[in-house]
């Protein structure tokens, strides 16, 4: 039952490279494969619940998957949180960069992001989840604080700029309790 968790784990992190084939079938994949790989850390996470610590090389494998998957997965679904708080399920087809929205082959159009309000935040984000991850899993929760707070002197400046507090709330605190959920599972695990 450890291997299956790890499994799930190690399937749950590699999830996020769908998003690339997935655009053949789906214009914005986003939502969809943000939602799989929730789901397959919440089936890693009820695994994992039922099984008996790990030792030697499957903790340290629930380590690393634990850390790989906060920073890996976490990004899309900060994305997907966003969309769906903008109403943004799955944007339509017509959505297109040519004048012509029937043109056929054209590429659709950016949704407007939060990155756009705040720079960087893709790369911060990683980084975020990277450390808080990492915190968590060696057993230094305090870690959090100062990850915040390097954050927050790192973005005041840009605060003041319409709609970022709100972007930066929101992504930070998704971007934590998906630190957290992936880190949790690893927990469990060893």
């Amino acid at each position: 039952m450890t291997l299956l968790a790890l499994l799930l784990l190690a399937l749950a992190t590699l999830a996020p490279a769908l998003v690339v084939p997935a655009r053949r079938v789906v214009d914005d994949p986003v939502v969809p494969v943000a939602a799989a790989t929730a789901l397959l850390l919440g089936l890693a996470a009820a695994v994992a619940a039922r099984v008996d610590p790990a030792s030697g090389w499957r903790a340290a494998a629930a380590a690393v998957l634990g850390v790989a998957l906060a920073t890996t997965g976490g990004g899309l679904v900060v994305r997907s949180v966003f969309r769906l708080m903008r109403r943004e399920f799955l944007p339509a087809r017509t959505n297109r960069r040519s004048s012509d929205p029937e043109t056929p082959g054209a590429r659709p159009a950016p949704a407007t992001e939060p990155g756009a309000v705040l720079r960087g935040g893709a790369w911060i984000g990683y980084l975020e989840r990277l450390a808080v991850a990492a915190t968590l899993v060696a057993g230094w929760p305090e870690g959090i604080a100062l990850v915040l707070a390097v954050k927050g002197v790192g973005r005041y400046a840009e605060l003041r700029q319409p709609d970022a507090p709100e972007a930066f709330i929101i992504g930070t605190l998704t971007s934590l309790l998906w630190a957290a959920a992936a880190a949790g599972t690893a927990h469990l695990l060893r």
